[in-house]
C-alpha cells in the first residue's frame, strides 16, 4: 500500500488522537497540520518509483511505544513521499491511523505547505543581510563580542562569529571570574532584547507591505509587555468556503484561553484576484470564539498573491499591562 492511500482512507479527526500525542509539547500546532492534511489529501503522488516508507516499533522496557515510528530520509518532495510503499517492520501490527499520524509529523518536519513561502525564505549564511536595524544592532554586538572574546587564532578566516568548535567548547566549560559573568549575562540580556524586537518589527512590516494597516496603528506592538501569534490558512480549493475552514481551524482545534490577553490584531490575506469580502469579513467576526471577540480586536485585509484562492489569518495576540 502507498502513503497515498493512507492519506485517502482517513480523515484528519481519525488521526487526531495519535497526532495529539507526538505534538504533546506544541498544542498550537494543530491548525497546521489539518491544513498540511488537506493539502497533501488533494495531491498527486509522483508516478516514480520513491522506494518504502519504513515503519518500526521503537518500545521502552515496558512495551510502549515512545517514539515515531517512521524511518526514511527526511527531505524528500512530497509527491515523492506520497509514492513510497508504507512497509511496516515488526510482528505488532500498528494501527494505520498512528502511522498515518506519524507520517504527517515526519514530512511536515521543515513545513507546513508543499508550496513555498517567500515570506519564510532563510539563509545558510553566517552574516546574511539584516531585515530591520534590531537584525543589525544584534549582528554588530555579536560581532563584537566575538572579537572581544576570541583569540585571533581559533577565529574562521572565512565567515565572522565562526569559532573553532574546541575552543568554543573548553571557553563555555571554563569557570569565569566575576566581570566576564557579568558581561557574557549583560550580552545576552542585549540579544534576547533586540531578537524580541526584531521579531516584532517583523510582524510590523508584514502588516504594513500587505496593505492591511498603516504602521502607525501596529507601531505599538513594540511597547506591548508579551504576545503570541497564531498563523490559519485555509485548504479549500473553494472561495465560498474558506473563511468557515479559518472558523473550524479555530473553535475546533485551537485550545486557546483568549481572556488572558488585551487586545488582537486579525489580518487576512489574500491573492488581489480573490479579495476578502465584506460579507466574508462579517462572517469572520460573528463565528470567532465568544473571549475572542470579547476583546478590542484590530482587523485588517491585504494582499498575498502566493495564497491564490485561498486565505491567510494572522492572530496577534497581546498583553499590554
Amino acid at each position: 500500500m502507498k502513503l497515498k492511500e493512507l492519506f485517502d482512507k482517513y480523515t484528519f479527526d481519525e488521526i487526531l488522537p495519535f497526532l495529539k500525542k507526538m505534538i504533546a509539547d506544541h498544542p498550537d500546532a494543530l491548525p497546521d497540520f489539518r491544513a498540511a492534511f488537506d493539502e497533501l489529501r488533494r495531491m498527486d503522488p509522483s508516478k516514480e518509483d520513491c522506494g518504502e516508507a519504513l515503519i518500526k516499533e521503537f518500545s521502552d522496557k515496558d512495551g510502549n511505544i515512545v517514539d515515531n515510528p517512521v524511518c526514511w530520509f527526511l527531505g524528500d518532495t512530497w509527491d515523492a513521499c506520497l509514492a513510497k510503499r508504507v512497509v511496516i517492520d515488526g510482528d505488532v501490527p500498528l494501527d494505520e491511523c498512528y502511522v498515518l499520524a506519524a507520517c504527517l509529523w515526519e514530512m511536515t518536519f521543515y513545513g507546513f505547505s508543499n508550496e513555498p513561502d517567500p515570506e519564510d525564505g532563510c539563509s545558510l549564511d553566517y552574516s546574511p543581510k539584516q531585515k530591520n536595524k534590531y537584525d543589525e544592532a544584534l549582528y554588530k554586538l555579536q560581532l563584537s563580542n566575538w572579537k572581544h572574546t576570541t583569540p585571533r587564532r581559533y577565529r574562521s578566516k572565512h565567515h565572522p562569529l565562526c569559532t573553532d568548535a574546541d575552543y568554543s567548547i573548553g571557553r563555555w566549560n571554563c569557570s569565569k571570574n566575576r566581570s566576564k559573568r557579568k558581561r557574557d549575562y549583560r550580552v545576552e540580556c542585549r540579544e534576547k532584547y533586540l531578537k524580541m524586537h526584531s521579531q516584532r518589527e517583523d510582524f510590523i512590516t508584514k502588516l504594513v507591505r500587505s496593505g492591511a494597516f498603516k504602521r502607525e496603528e501596529v507601531e505599538y506592538l513594540h511597547q506591548v509587555e508579551s504576545g503570541h501569534y497564531y498563523p490559519y490558512v485555509s485548504r479549500t480549493w473553494d472561495v465560498s468556503k474558506r473563511i468557515d475552514y479559518i472558523l473550524e481551524s479555530i473553535n475546533k482545534y485551537q485550545d486557546v484561553d483568549f481572556s488572558q490577553y488585551d487586545d488582537a490584531i486579525i489580518c487576512l490575506r489574500t491573492s488581489s484576484d480573490r479579495p476578502v469580502s465584506e460579507a466574508e469579513k462579517k462572517r469572520l467576526l460573528a463565528g470567532l470564539p465568544a473571549s475572542l471577540k470579547a476583546l478590542p480586536i484590530k482587523i485588517g485585509i491585504g494582499t498575498k498573491e502566493v495564497m491564490k484562492q485561498e486565505i491567510e489569518m494572522m492572530l496577534l495576540l497581546n498583553i499590554i499591562r
